[in-house]
């Protein structure tokens, strides 16, 4: 029997039961392998909670829903027609406004960009250009076309779209970012502002600290400490939820995974490296950020540097 047949037998074990576990209530110390195993066995027990399974049972689209096709209807009139239109056109105070430069041209061909892409994590320590930055926002969620759509009452309103998708053009993240080390930006707390295009100050150093406080693992797994910045991805659910509910969402998490590639295709494409990275502490980066974790909360970071 050759070593690989033999891993495969013993991977086929492994799969074909299950080893008979404590039940939950008698252990202080609950690993989520010991929940998997307890599945089906103690339903009463304590700590039986399956909130992503719930979630997924919840967020279900069904036949002949009509409080669904009711909520989605609204969004068609001239009222949410000309709310839309308006969507992240915040007015920015002055003293907030950090204006980007011209992008860097990222020339490398998609098909290149995406087998190159690779997670990374270690860092060389020397900074990335502020240009280089703004290349990466404007690819990640940046504005790309507009078009005008005429209302019922006559007039048009003019619509943006995004080099990500949104679910109903709803838009629900905001991409934050985390200066550690931009060459010709201070270190701070930024929010990228597609429909104006610029950077919006949130924070200084201080807040950046906190915000490094919150991420909960060994400095051998990510380099921040070499890293050049953090970009996180802020969820506000609602704005997608008012309109399809639970599965509004799904839809939520889908905007942030495609920006997330995004970002890692533009820092490949411009020979940066970067990482996704979940292991934040929620409260902690909430708290950083200012916001309540529920109606706005964190959903995903992307560190990036420049490779060693």
């Amino acid at each position: 029997m050759t070593q690989d047949s033999g891993i495969a037998q013993i991977s086929l074990g492994i799969n074909a039961y299950r080893t008979i576990a404590p039940a939950k209530a008698a252990v202080g110390v609950r690993t989520n392998q010991l929940r998997f195993d307890n599945l089906g066995i103690t339903p009463t027990a304590p700590d039986t909670s399956r909130v992503a399974e719930d979630f997924l049972v919840a967020s279900r689209l069904r036949a002949h829903d009509r409080e669904g096709q009711l909520s989605t209807s609204d969004y068609f009139g001239d009222l949410m027609v000309t709310t839309l239109a308006q969507v992240d056109d915040d007015p920015v105070a002055e003293h907030q406004r950090i204006p980007l430069p011209a992008s860097v041209p990222a020339t490398m061909e998609l098909g290149e960009a995406l087998m190159r892409r690779r997670s990374v994590r270690r860092y060389s320590g020397d900074p990335i250009a502020v240009a280089e930055l703004a290349t990466v926002l404007r690819l990640a969620d940046g504005l790309t076309a507009e078009a005008d759509v005429e209302l019922l009452r006559g007039g048009q309103e003019t619509f943006r779209f995004r080099t990500a998708p949104s679910g109903g053009g709803l838009f629900p993240i905001s991409l934050y970012v985390a200066a550690l080390d931009i060459a010709g930006l201070p270190t701070g707390l930024y929010r990228y502002q597609p429909v104006r295009d610029l950077l919006v100050k949130e924070g200084d150093r201080g807040v950046v600290d906190r915000v490094l406080d919150a991420f909960d693992h060994p400095g051998t797994a990510i380099a921040l400490d070499t890293a050049s910045a953090i970009l996180l991805m802020v969820a506000s659910p609602w704005r997608s939820m008012r309109k399809y509910g639970p599965r509004g969402l799904r839809f939520v998490l889908h905007e942030t995974g495609c920006i997330a590639q995004n970002v890692h295709l533009a820092a490949t494409s411009l020979g940066l490296g970067s990482s996704d990275c979940a292991s934040f502490l929620d409260d902690t980066v909430h708290a950083a950020l200012d916001i309540d974790g529920v109606l706005r909360a964190a959903v995903h970071s992307v560190i990036m540097g420049r490779p060693e």
